[in-house]
Parts: C-alpha cells; structure tokens; sequence
C-alpha cells in the first residue's frame, strides 16, 4: 500500500515541524530540559498521575510473576549464599 501525494506532504510537514523544534532547543540537553518540564507541568495538573500509578502496579505486577516464573534460575543461587 503506497501513499498518497497529501497524505507524503502531511508526513513531510509534521517532519520539518518536528526538527525545527529540536534544531531550535540547540542541543539535545536542552530539549531533554525541556520535555522533562513538559512532563513535570502535566504531573502538578494531575493528568498524568493516576497514568503513572497504573504503570507502576503493571510493572511490579509484571516483575514480580518474572521472578515467580524463573524461581528455579535465582533460588538455589540464594540459597548457597
């Protein structure tokens, strides 16, 4: 499936946009300041929040059956200790 002359040029537009934003925070440091501010301002609005805690309980959910599932790998190392 090929794409469109319209649908090239919106991919090429959102393109330029996008480097101009980063070529115009100078360097990559900057633009990491920067997103990360972006970040902490939705956190202190709250949007993020609830976001963040079902992330946080996915992955120690996620971790914990890891380590459940391939006890038979890190227990006996344990045990010898």
């Amino acid at each position: 499936m090929s794409l469109s002359s319209s649908q090239k040029k919106e991919i090429e537009t959102i393109i330029r946009k996008e480097i101009k934003e980063f070529l115009g925070s100078q360097t990559a440091r900057q633009f990491e300041n920067k997103l990360i501010d972006e970040i902490g301002k939705e956190i202190k609005r709250g949007k993020l929040e609830t976001e963040i805690k079902d992330l946080i309980v996915k992955s120690m959910s996620e971790f914990y059956q890891f380590l459940w599932t391939q006890r038979g790998t890190w227990e006996g190392r344990i045990r010898r200790a």
